[in-house]
């Protein structure tokens, strides 16, 4: 029994032969089963790859059960211990984790397990490692690095290119010199470009002219791109736009400009399909822009996600006549592996890799701190991601989670604007609630020169002498004008309560006040244990903070003899303050 997938984005094609699993015809079935369920045109699993690892798995997991002790020849067979040596068997590897949810995947609508089965499988623990440091965002100067030497490859191949087909459009226009080594490299990109093949001898050996020209590699590759130089454009592409590394090695060659081409500066729309998001919606318009102006080409080139589109479209163009490819990455190989094909299609993880190795880029499990980075195309992502704050073809909730949260940077930025904001708030109040304090010393000051402690404090001498001399005390401050209430009309005498003013800007304090706002200081401090502590707070704690800040503005002393100063008469104010005589009704 096998199951044939079919890739729909290349038309690809491999049939995964489920008999040859060391298990039982009943157990090859039921994995084959739960394979081709997964790989329906229903699900996610568009590509090859992903196929590829379930067939893993699912072989895998039939290995465990042929080395059972036990029989197992139906699915009823297998039991949670059988799960747990699956586990077991991928203990010693980082990617543990990766086997056990993968088969979670394969099994988890099956039917055919028993109850004590599914949740052996579900109470699997896998251990989780803390998040190494070369999984996150990449820094400024790895960012530059990396991006430094992909366009050093995108602008090389341009040049290159650009200039085969300058010597192409002149041997075919006769203005190069009969005879002269131009022209015989001319007639040898010529015959490239029309048939994709160089002169051979018989025995199949490239001619001497060819040899001459600087060899086959050399000829092909000024029409061509190299799959390196397909990578590194796909590389340049992530990080300009923040999609997927596959759904941009997918991109197809046609697009709609809505300009029609006509602008310097544009846009493309390009139908796009991203299998994760789901068969109602995997497929989606991606938009390609040029978004800067003003700026020399080279420049805009490199950091417009359409004039690198285009670039592709323009170097890309040979191989995708002669190979009849349908994507816009195209190139060619000259001695493509057993299998293999001579105009490459597509570019894939296996190739980032040898790309990074062929720049002197480490792989992750060798690269080390301060030293040149490990190239992904996860972290290329998420840094994009993480600088641009927006979605990419995925949910905020998503972005926010999976991408920004575990940021260093993003916690550290929000930590910042959360700390500024909260001591926003924290002036506010303290501005809000503070009031100004008359200190012994003023008061001294106001009775050897009233004017210039009017002056002073910023107020009429009248009213100054009037609150000196207690004429517009409060219950616990005194009051500049009782009709200029930001709670009532103007003109109009305030009916707030009395509590209210430690909030009003009217309010001043004035050293014959201390002993009453100390004692009003103890009455809430008494009442704490016996009401709720939500309700105390909200209630009391903020007065007690105000009240505390004004008798703060006194010496110890001052307050000691204040205290000692409390009069029975204060302290009944303060509890028909609390209990609410003093409000109006």
């Amino acid at each position: 029994m096998s199951v044939l997938f079919v890739e729909e984005s290349s038309g690809r094609s491999q049939l995964f032969d489920f008999s040859e699993l060391p298990v039982s015809e009943d157990i090859q079935r039921w994995l084959a089963g739960c394979v081709a369920g997964e790989v329906s045109t229903r699900s996610t699993v568009k590509r090859m790859g992903t196929m590829q690892n379930l067939y893993f798995v699912a072989r895998s997991f039939a290995r465990v059960l042929a080395e059972s002790p036990g029989p197992v020849t139906h699915p009823r067979d297998v039991t949670a211990d059988h799960f747990t040596a699956f586990r077991a068997r991928y203990e010693h590897l980082k990617s543990m984790g990766n086997y056990v949810a993968a088969l979670r995947r394969l099994l988890r609508a099956d039917t055919a397990l028993s109850e004590s089965a599914r949740a052996g499988l579900a109470a699997i623990r896998v251990r989780k490692t803390a998040q190494e440091p070369g999984e996150l965002e990449y820094t400024d100067s790895e960012w530059q690095e990396i991006l430094t030497a992909v366009r050093r490859d995108v602008r090389v191949a341009r040049d290159r290119i650009r200039f085969g087909r300058a010597v192409l459009a002149r041997f075919r226009d006769g203005q190069l010199a009969e005879g002269s080594d131009e022209e015989k490299l001319g007639q040898l990109i010529d015959i490239f470009d029309r048939t994709g093949s160089l002169p051979r001898y018989p025995g199949g050996s490239q001619t001497a002219a060819v040899s001459e020209a600087g060899g086959a590699l050399y000829v092909t590759s000024l029409l061509c791109l190299s799959l390196d130089e397909m990578t590194a454009f796909a590389l340049l592409l992530v990080a300009l736009t923040g999609q997927n590394f596959g759904t941009v090695a997918s991109w197809p060659v046609a697009h709609f400009r809505p300009d029609g081409g006509l602008t310097d500066e544009g846009l493309a729309l390009l139908e796009s399909v991203k299998p994760r998001r789901g068969p109602e919606r995997e497929h989606m318009v991606v938009p390609l822009e040029d978004v800067l102006t003003g700026a020399d080409d080279e420049h805009r080139l490199f950091r417009s996600p359409l004039r690198v589109y285009l670039l592709l479209l323009e170097l890309s163009e040979t191989a995708r006549r002669l190979g009849a490819v349908t994507t816009v990455f195209a190139g060619h190989i000259l001695n493509p592996r057993a299998g293999g094909t001579q105009w490459p299609s597509a570019v894939r993880a296996h190739h980032v890799a040898r790309w990074a190795s062929e720049h002197g880029f480490p792989i992750a499990e060798s690269a080390v701190a301060g030293g040149r980075p490990a190239v992904s195309v996860r972290r290329l992502r998420r840094t994009v991601i993480e600088r641009r704050r927006r979605p990419v073809a995925q949910s905020t909730r998503t972005m926010r989670e999976i991408y920004l949260m575990p940021s260093k940077s993003v916690r550290a930025e929000s930590q910042q604007i959360v700390a500024t904001a909260l001591q926003k708030e924290v002036d506010k109040a303290r501005q809000q609630q503070t009031i100004p304090v008359f200190t012994p010393d003023f008061v001294r000051l106001a009775g050897e020169d009233l004017s210039a402690a009017a002056e002073a404090a910023g107020m009429d001498p009248q009213h100054l002498k009037l609150l000196l001399a207690g004429d517009q005390d409060t219950a616990l401050a005194s009051c500049v004008d009782h009709t200029a209430s930001p709670h009532t009309d103007a003109g109009q005498p305030c009916t707030a309560s009395f509590l209210a003013c430690l909030d009003c800007e009217n309010a001043r304090a004035l050293p014959h006040q201390l002993p009453v706002q100390i004692a009003a200081i103890e009455e809430m401090h008494a009442l704490r244990p016996h009401l709720d502590p939500a309700l105390w707070g909200a209630r009391y704690e903020p007065r007690v903070q105000q009240l505390e800040e004004i008798t703060g503005a006194f010496d110890p002393t001052e307050q000691e003899l204040a205290k000692d100063n409390i009069t029975d008469d204060q302290r009944q104010l303060v509890r028909n303050l609390l209990e609410g005589r003093w409000d109006l009704r």
